[in-house]
């Protein structure tokens, strides 16, 4: 798979004359804030007690989020992926209740029925557990011809409730300014003559955009919507019982 997706990003320190460094760094500070606000225990303690399943794990870029915790890597293929357990999201091998936390980054656009894999990711949780994922509003086509869609809060928020979470919160990873810049950034072209030239440019607009966007509040387009949310446990949920 292409390693231009946000999914398959390693979680650099990527410098600000790159192309995607706007995007990077958006995704990279709005799952770190989720992560810890979904499940602070994982700096805690007690965080060797915690189960974390990394859905669609690619390369496992965000390992470092999950602390002390014991996290299981889940991807439909070994290429260029580095899964503990070779799964599809729809069918997950785990019992009822396994996890604290279920993450998920970049991977719902890559699936054509996300029904049924948010309810899997529902049932393996276990009562009140946390959800985290990121999905994107703006990029370009990748990973084709696996690239089905792009969400929308409010179709995010309805998902979720169907699958029986609870506590469910949408958030851009970044304004709409960003998310611009990051697009303008992305037409630039990538042989390496023509980087050269092109790099002050894109260091200019880099630095410009992450100063204007403080005062903007347009939040209306990101680049990625980061959810959280918790397993309902008051709800049966569609696999109980297996």
């Amino acid at each position: 798979m292409s390693l231009a997706a946000p999914r398959r990003l390693r979680q650099p320190r990527v410098g600000p004359w790159r192309a995607d460094w706007l995007t990077v760094r958006s995704l990279r500070v709005a799952l770190h804030e989720a992560c810890a606000r979904a499940c602070p225990a994982l700096r805690g303690p007690g965080a060797g007690a915690l189960r974390v399943l990394d859905l669609g794990c690619g390369e496992r870029p965000w390992a470092g989020l999950f602390g002390g915790a014991h996290c299981i890597g889940v991807d439909i293929a070994s290429q260029g992926a580095r899964p503990d357990v070779i799964a599809s999201g729809a069918s997950l091998p785990f019992a009822n209740a396994s996890f604290d936390l279920v993450f998920s980054s970049q991977v719902l656009e890559h699936v054509p029925r996300p029904d049924p894999v948010l309810a899997e990711s529902a049932r393996v949780l276990r009562a009140g557990g946390a959800l985290v994922m990121s999905v994107p509003f703006y990029w370009p086509l990748h990973e084709e011809p696996h690239d089905y869609g792009r969400f929308t809060p409010h179709g995010l928020r309805r998902l979720l409730a169907q699958a029986g979470f609870t506590d469910i919160e949408v958030r851009p990873d970044c304004g709409s300014l960003t998310m611009v810049g990051a697009a303008l950034a992305e037409l630039v072209p990538r042989r390496r003559g023509l980087w050269l030239v092109f790099a002050p440019l894109v260091l200019s607009l880099n630095i410009g955009v992450s100063l204007l966007q403080p005062l903007s509040a347009d939040r209306r387009s990101t680049l990625n919507w980061i959810v959280t949310a918790r397993r309902d446990a008051g709800q049966p949920l569609p696999g109980d019982g297996r």
